[in-house]
């Protein structure tokens, strides 16, 4: 089987895996292959935080070109994996050099399929792009094609709590799995100081109280399939949440419409007790003697100016020193400039993706020495320690080259509807709290550098 994640997941999927059971585990570009049986399919599509979809593979040869795809597709056995009354999806994903149209290769695909059913039944099952029966992956890398059939169907991202959202909420995956990169120990207060619509704070809470994060109820792809056992996912779904002895966890922002957001998602699954909403402006907070995690996603916008940005992120800085000494914070940000801007030596770095934008999760420690800010009318810092000035050296070796990486044109080459994660093949990221990594084997890829690896 075949999880597929937001890139720079990889090795956080890997170990929720290996926690669940999973054999054979291989990591590989924005995905996760794996061996089990049944019932860990069940729990894989019920508890994994950080898998966008789970895809079981059926059938994998190679093709010359279009046509000969469509007679091996027509040659599949589709009267196994589905009844003619059943409605079906094609969703394609193409990193060929011969192949370059991924609505193309869906389109012959489906014409094999349909064909096919003609043949045996004198007539055709029908498209549902939206809510399908069955939905089919199909990947071609160079000549290689990959039948999958998508035992989520519908995004893993999509949780079903979040009925209300403001714009560019946080993707639920990349949220979760940011939690878990960042080590919380589930018993320090967690702080998200801009909640937005709440999805950190909501994330958090459901890992802390190891709630899943899916319903038994979703429309899961297995449940269409012939072989879906019902009995086996009632034994993987029978849980019991304990929502005793959490840690605190608060949902602050400054602006009411988030704020109202927050409560709304929060109040519809009956968690207002479990979670504190402040209405609170994080450049005004107060010094206090508790100990904070934190975890920030700044609001990120395009139209505001290079010297606004820079600003914005050197207050952010501020705040933290003057404010949160003791306190760990971890901010995702896509803006090298601001993240430069912020003052204080990051401890650790990731390369993750935020929808179509490359960003880096970094991690700051707020000791003692951290605690004094920049004068507002010389800049100049007063009392800063030499850890601090040393990042500033650290920052300017690291960020001379602005962020050119906006591109447009980027899109999520897993699936035409999962949420973004395109970018070119970086380096392996230093990820914190990953699995072990000697019970699991990262896969060679010594690809055409033109071409990533997608799921």
């Amino acid at each position: 089987m075949t999880a597929v994640t937001i890139k720079g997941l990889e090795e956080v999927l890997a170990q929720e895996l290996i926690d669940l059971g999973a054999k054979d585990i291989e990591i590989m570009h924005r995905a996760v292959g794996f061996h089990g049986d049944q019932e860990l399919l069940y729990k894989a599509n019920f508890w994994l935080r950080t898998a966008i979809r789970v895809l079981v593979p059926v059938h994998v040869f190679t093709v010359k070109d279009e046509e000969d795809l469509y007679d091996k597709v027509f040659d599949l056995p589709w009267d196994d994996y589905m009844d003619i009354d059943q409605t079906f999806s094609i969703d394609a994903v193409v990193s060929s050099h011969q192949f370059t149209h991924s609505k193309y290769i869906a389109l012959k695909t489906k014409d094999a399929l349909v064909d096919k059913w003609r043949k045996l039944e004198g007539r055709r099952p029908d498209v549902n792009t939206l809510t399908p029966d069955v939905k089919v992956h199909v990947r071609i890398y160079n000549s290689e094609v990959t039948i999958s059939l998508d035992s989520s169907s519908d995004s893993l991202h999509r949780r079903g709590y979040r009925t209300h959202s403001v714009p560019a909420p946080i993707n639920e995956v990349l949220a979760a799995g940011m939690i878990l990169l960042s080590g919380w120990d589930k018993k320090t207060t967690f702080l998200d100081p801009m909640c937005g619509s709440g999805t950190l704070v909501m994330e958090a809470l459901t890992l802390a109280a190891g709630r899943p994060p899916q319903d038994k109820d979703r429309r899961f792809g297995f449940k269409q399939w012939r072989d879906f056992d019902n009995d086996l996912w009632d034994k993987v779904t029978d849980v019991e949440v304990d929502y005793s002895n959490l840690p605190k966890i608060i949902a602050r922002d400054k602006g009411l419409r988030p704020l109202k957001a927050t409560e709304m998602n929060i109040g519809h699954l009956g968690w207002l007790d479990y979670i504190t909403v402040e209405k609170s402006d994080f450049f005004k907070s107060q010094q206090s003697d508790e100990k904070f995690h934190i975890v920030i996603n700044p609001p990120y916008d395009e139209r505001l100016r290079e010297r606004d940005i820079v600003q914005f992120y050197q207050f952010i800085g501020d705040t933290l020193k003057s404010a949160y000494t003791g306190s760990e914070a971890w901010i995702i940000a896509g803006n090298e400039e601001g993240l430069k801007s912020i003052g204080l030596r990051a401890s650790r770095r990731i390369s993750l993706m935020n929808g179509p934008i490359p960003s880096k999760f970094c991690k700051f420690e707020m000791y003692e020495g951290t605690r004094k800010i920049k004068d507002k009318t010389t800049g100049i810092d007063k009392g800063q320690d030499k850890g601090s000035r040393r990042n500033d050296r650290d920052y300017d070796k690291g960020y001379k080259e602005k962020d050119r990486s906006r591109d447009k044109s980027s899109r999520d080459n897993y699936s035409n509807n999962d949420t973004g994660n395109n970018s070119d093949k970086s380096k392996k990221s230093r990820n914190e709290g990953s699995s072990d990594k000697s019970r699991y084997k990262r896969k060679e890829d010594n690809s055409d550098s033109a071409f990533d690896r997608p799921w």
